[in-house]
């Protein structure tokens, strides 16, 4: 059992939607004591799904002193064994040190993202709580970046955190972690930095490096390899098994409201069409009239002139029968002064949309489903079409990616406990359901549940204090 100084309950901060908290309470048993988030409608599905969990909503600069004060009172002067943190990762970067040193002596701050110090606060949390676990969960290019520390002097966020609380007796050890080598049904890379301030790890690990390549002591073995089995789960074990929809034709299932998908328009849907699984349709270069295959720049074939199955953008233009210039519609006046008359020639171009080489393209059934984003309903974003059905993931099929839902193969302790309702503050008031648009952006931005259960799973295992136990009762 724990000591006379800890209580089995976690802190979360950063807390999105509370997704991740799902492998924390349900997975795990251990229970929430609060949360803090900045945005209300997050905040309102936490209210929603943890009822028992103290909610803060706003800024953590101004809610750290909060945030502790209702841990203290509430655990009475104990400790919490478990601290969680997932500041925002939009504002990551790996600016040099140097040339932010620079800028500050200066007089010159260089452009910063708020949103990379919000760290500090967290840091000020747990130096007041002293948790007996710390995980901080960010992207993979945190371990590179440089902030603003509290001494207005730029630092290494991991050498900050180390700084800060390797003199409260803590070890720590970061490393980047494909969560779809945990069982996660997508790849998702995130830098995992885990802390412990029990003594027996003081003798087990050095203090630095904090940063490992590979995964260490503190961090959960990985449970699904290519080389063995299982290895990660493919796209069509996961989702192989939904009903079929189809972005023009069929939006949604009539049997699951969740099995949903937005509608695509002529262009797009023409496009993806004719894209190959695995493929981008700015690469359709074989032209549907004729069958000339065609170059990857070209928007028209070039044997008959018909517009190829690409994404395209179709511009109207006049030209200036003064100067021969072409115009957009909508100047009404050219370059050169001349006003636009009826007697202008009207001509209409094609050019292909500008993307990159993972925009407009099909997943692959037998691989690993990319990255899940808060973009996942738009076919322009990275790699968001379905291996052949014409259309985006449904949030059905995400749920499932994200592990917020079991696929056919497995079952989660969280199984249809979490619902996308936002309960307001007013408790006399009902909950209201998310838009869907709201329900894709708070699964792209969640750590997967079922990752943050392994997580916790495996520092419970490390606690000797429970190993003891079990060995005592047994």
């Amino acid at each position: 059992m724990l000591d006379d100084n800890t209580v089995f309950t976690s802190i979360s901060t950063f807390s999105g939607g509370g997704i991740g908290d799902l492998g924390i309470e349900w997975g795990q048993q251990l229970p929430v004591l609060s949360t803090c988030e900045l945005l209300p409608d997050r905040a309102a599905l936490i209210r929603h799904n943890f009822p028992d969990t103290r909610v803060f909503v706003g800024d953590i600069w101004s809610l750290k002193d909060d945030i502790i004060h209702n841990a203290q009172a509430k655990l009475q002067g104990k400790h919490p064994w478990l601290f969680v943190m997932s500041p925002p990762c939009q504002g990551m970067s790996s600016n040099g040190a140097g040339r932010i040193s620079r800028s500050i002596k200066e007089g010159k701050r260089s452009k910063e993202d708020v949103r990379n110090r919000l760290i500090l606060p967290g840091l000020d949390i747990v130096e007041e709580l002293l948790p007996d676990w710390l995980i901080i969960e960010n992207v993979p290019r945190m371990e590179n970046t440089i902030i603003r520390n509290e001494h207005d002097e730029p630092e290494n966020i991991l050498d900050l955190v180390g700084r800060r609380l390797i003199p409260k007796g803590y070890i720590l050890r970061a490393t980047v972690i494909d969560f779809a080598k945990l069982g996660v049904p997508h790849q998702r890379k995130r830098l995992i930095t885990i802390g412990t301030r029990l003594p027996e790890f003081q003798y087990k690990l050095f203090q630095f490096p904090i940063y490992s390549k590979d995964p260490t002591i503190l961090h959960p073995p990985y449970s699904h390899l290519a080389e063995r089995n299982p290895s990660p789960i493919s796209l069509r074990e996961a989702i192989g098994h939904l009903p079929m929809l189809d972005s023009q034709s069929l939006l949604v299932d009539p049997a699951d409201p969740l099995h949903c998908i937005p509608k695509w328009n002529d262009m797009h849907y023409r496009a993806m069409k004719h894209t190959p699984e695995g493929q981008t349709a700015l690469h359709n270069n074989t032209c549907t009239h004729c069958q000339t295959i065609n170059q990857n720049t070209d928007a028209l074939c070039r044997e008959c002139g018909e517009p190829l199955p690409k994404p395209l953008v179709v511009d109207t233009l006049w030209t200036c029968t003064d100067c021969g210039t072409q115009n957009k519609m909508r100047h009404k006046s050219c370059s050169c002064g001349f006003e636009r008359t009826e007697d202008c020639p009207i001509s209409t171009t094609h050019r292909v949309v500008k993307g990159f080489k993972t925009s407009y393209k099909r997943m692959k059934w037998d691989n690993i489903a990319g990255t899940i984003t808060t973009n996942s309903g738009v076919i322009s974003s990275d790699i968001k079409g379905h291996p052949e059905q014409h259309r985006v993931l449904s949030i059905r099929e995400l749920l499932i990616l994200s592990s917020i839902q079991s696929h056919p193969n497995t079952t989660h302790d969280w199984d249809g406990k979490y619902q996308f309702f936002m309960k307001p503050i007013d408790e006399s008031k009902p909950s209201q359901p998310c838009t869907n648009k709201l329900i894709r952006e708070i699964i792209g931005e969640s750590i997967p549940p079922l990752a943050m259960s392994k997580i916790v799973a495996h520092l419970i295992s490390l606690d000797n204090r429970f190993t003891t136990a079990k060995n005592d009762s047994a």
